[in-house]
């Protein structure tokens, strides 16, 4: 009967969780279920659904989240081995230092096994989410993207990789957002004109404390001069926040004032409080509210509610960003608007449509749809973080996944069983 408890007592928290089943999304802005859009997931994803389940989450976590699972999961397996060492406790378990050499050994496996995980997460390709809208006129899109022009983005993600992996995680468009560098989302649509997921234009300034995303200019916009305090980032956002902006080339009209981003974690980390108010005033439309970045999505969910508020009050644009550089696989944050006819526009339309659109709407202009997750608002939150993340990552797990997890469970167990079976 020992052999059958835990996976007994595994199946009973899937068939729970899926009595308690929610919405794997959410609406990062009103915290509900988001409408008219859901996830697909290739056979694959599903199969293997104890491993790339985990895998996701760790790639939407943040740096409390990583931290916590391989903590956890050192406790864990320390626990199993005392656990296997009291039962052995009665029988002989070797003389000298063959106990100490298995230990080691065992210790060693489970380093490797652990690492291998993570950097399969991280690094390797595997089936991800994708993200499907029933809505026609609906555009689903990123704001915030690199490829290795830029000084952290991963040797060879250039914007064929960039667009890849965009068009397996569901985006209809992406803009291409390299630090101070411009140009490679124009060179992949001469060079691949008329191919989904659309690549747009942009591009992320490095300035005091601060990294500005920058959509809809036309070329490259220097940041030197501008980078070294806080009056020069001021000084650039005033310039381009401004019609008559010196910086930006002759252009159409709705293409001479680029639309301005401020990117996490930087403007909560470093200008949080009366700094914020600066950034609006000098001509900052937009925040970012949830970025697939560790560092970024640190962000304490108190604070987001904050942005939240502010951006409804003064009309304010909210966005979601995978700040993508190459690393990492599965998407989890999205950008869904409402754009009639939007497949029919070449990309200088387009871009012009959706800074009119954010323009014109505020913080209704976007929907930003994330995979749901438990973020900790205490440090006894962030301690327990993992297994309350396991709990809603069950919840949230589709039937097929469920059934996959259930022969996960069971398969080993039985046969084990029948190995033991044979041998007697």
């Amino acid at each position: 009967m020992r052999r059958w408890r835990a996976p007994l007592l595994l199946s009973a928290a899937v068939l729970l969780a899926q009595l308690a089943h929610r919405s794997p999304l959410v609406d990062v802005v009103s915290g509900g279920a988001p409408t008219d859009v859901g996830l697909v997931y290739a056979l694959w994803h599903i199969v293997f659904a104890p491993l790339t389940l985990l895998a996701d989450w760790l790639n939407g976590g943040g740096r409390h989240d990583i931290t916590g699972f391989v903590v956890w999961a050192l406790l864990l397996f320390a626990l199993a081995r005392l656990v296997r060492r009291g039962a052995k406790a009665p029988k002989r378990q070797g003389a000298g230092w063959e106990p100490a050499v298995r230990e080691a050994a065992a210790w060693a496996l489970f380093a490797l096994v652990l690492s291998g995980f993570i950097a399969w997460a991280a690094f390797l390709p595997r089936p991800i989410p994708r993200l499907e809208t029933r809505d026609t006129n609906a555009l689903v899109f990123d704001v915030h993207s690199h490829t290795s022009l830029s000084h952290d983005g991963r040797p060879g993600f250039g914007a064929a990789a960039n667009a890849a992996w965009h068009a397996r995680a569901g985006f209809d468009a992406a803009f291409v957002t390299d630090h101070n560098r411009f140009g490679v989302a124009r060179q992949w649509r001469t060079e691949a004109p008329f191919r989904e997921p659309r690549l747009l234009d942009g591009e992320e300034l490095s300035l005091s404390g601060l990294h500005l995303i920058v959509l809809g200019n036309t070329r490259e916009i220097d940041n030197r001069g501008f980078n070294t305090s806080w009056d020069s980032t001021g000084a650039l956002i005033r310039r381009l926040a401004s019609d008559a902006a010196p910086v930006i080339p002759s252009t159409p009209s709705f293409l001479q004032r680029p639309f301005l981003i401020a990117s996490l974690p930087e403007y909560w980390r470093k200008h949080w409080g009366a700094e914020l108010g600066d950034l609006v005033g000098w001509g900052v439309e937009g925040f970012e509210i949830w970025t697939t970045a560790p560092r970024a999505m640190d962000f304490p969910p108190g604070r987001r509610r904050e942005v939240i508020a502010r951006a409804r009050l003064s009309g304010l644009v909210l966005f979601g960003a995978t700040d993508m550089h190459g690393y990492g696989n599965a998407a989890t944050v999205w950008n869904v608007a409402h754009l009639p006819r939007w497949r029919a526009m070449d990309d200088t339309t387009l871009v012009g449509t959706l800074l009119r659109h954010w323009r014109a709407r505020g913080a209704e202009a976007n929907q930003v749809v994330a995979v749901a997750r438990w973020a900790p608002e205490s440090r006894v939150g962030t301690a327990l973080a993992l297994p309350a993340n396991l709990w809603l990552l069950l919840r949230t797990a589709s039937r097929p996944h469920g059934a996959a997890l259930l022969a996960w469970f069971w398969l080993p167990a039985l046969l084990a069983r029948m190995g033991g079976k044979q041998k007697g």
